[in-house]
């Protein structure tokens, strides 16, 4: 490609284009490629990249983008700099282009976020659910809940009599395989979503919903309790609405006693660091 020199052997790497400045005194396209990095650099310390590769693909790209505009410049009659700062001009100011790339970058982190925080809190209803639905029908079984039912062949009011006899409910086969289903689902789908978590942590990424997870979730369990709280009344005796219901607050309680615990080392960590400057100054 015109303009463009081959990088050493030593300085190429898979898929990424390494860009030396040796030999490129005054060029245009290299002092703003540079500016362009230092750019991108602002947005990794920020978080808005997943890691120093994928700025030197955008480099990468940037200058292809711009070598090939120069060089269609240069089969028109212009100068090599007259090329390049044309080639510079179609392309936009840095300042834009990496705030382009920031926004674009930033809706995807978010997006990314929202999905592995609904990802992890999906895994620990199923979980949370399965486990509380066999530990009910297991109570069931030892101790089955039992309604009066119409005795058969009594005529109430007509003939003396029970009218109503007491009937134990069993539990079916398959409601123990629901349960069971749910909560092996639930226990792979939050193992799945641990994984996750932890490789985003090894390249550098902060914590879930820079670390409000535990109040987001405390909000969801303790909405997801109250309505089946207010379900279990309407249709009292109800072990499986009691039970869920009681899993779901229990849970809600956790989170809400994780977050305060986080707030408070925030808090400390925060009175700390201003009581070593105060003594440095």
């Amino acid at each position: 490609m015109a303009g463009r020199e081959p990088s050493p052997p030593c300085c190429r790497g898979a898929g990424v284009v390494v860009m030396s400045r040796a030999g490129h005194g005054g060029d245009p396209i290299e002092e703003y490629l540079g500016q362009l990095r230092a750019g991108l650099r602002t947005g990794l310390r920020a978080g808005l990249w997943a890691g120093p590769r994928e700025a030197e693909l955008i480099l990468a790209e940037a200058e292809d983008h711009l070598r090939e505009t120069a060089a269609a410049g240069l089969a028109i009659g212009m100068t090599e700099r007259e090329a390049q700062e044309a080639a510079i001009s179609v392309f936009g100011p840095v300042r834009a282009v990496v705030a382009a790339h920031h926004a674009r970058r930033g809706w995807l982190a978010a997006a990314g976020e929202a999905g592995l925080a609904a990802w992890k809190l999906a895994s620990i209803l199923l979980l949370a659910s399965g486990a509380t639905g066999l530990a009910i029908a297991t109570i069931n079984t030892i101790w089955p809940q039992v309604v009066l039912m119409p005795a058969p062949g009594v005529c109430w009011p007509c003939l003396p009599g029970p009218a109503f006899v007491p009937v134990p409910i069993g539990v079916s086969a398959s409601l123990w395989l629901a349960w069971a289903a749910a909560a092996v689902g639930g226990a792979i789908l939050l193992a799945g979503c641990g994984l996750t978590l932890r490789l985003r942590r090894r390249r550098g990424r902060g914590m879930l919903l820079g670390g409000m997870f535990p109040m987001a979730a405390a909000g969801f369990f303790s909405g997801s309790a109250l309505a089946l709280t207010t379900l279990s009344a309407s249709a009292p005796g109800s072990r499986l609405a009691s039970g869920l219901a009681a899993a779901y607050l229990a849970l809600a309680a956790g989170y809400a006693i994780a977050m305060a615990r986080t707030l408070l080392r925030q808090r400390h960590d925060q009175v700390g660091t201003f009581g070593r400057a105060l003594g440095k100054g």
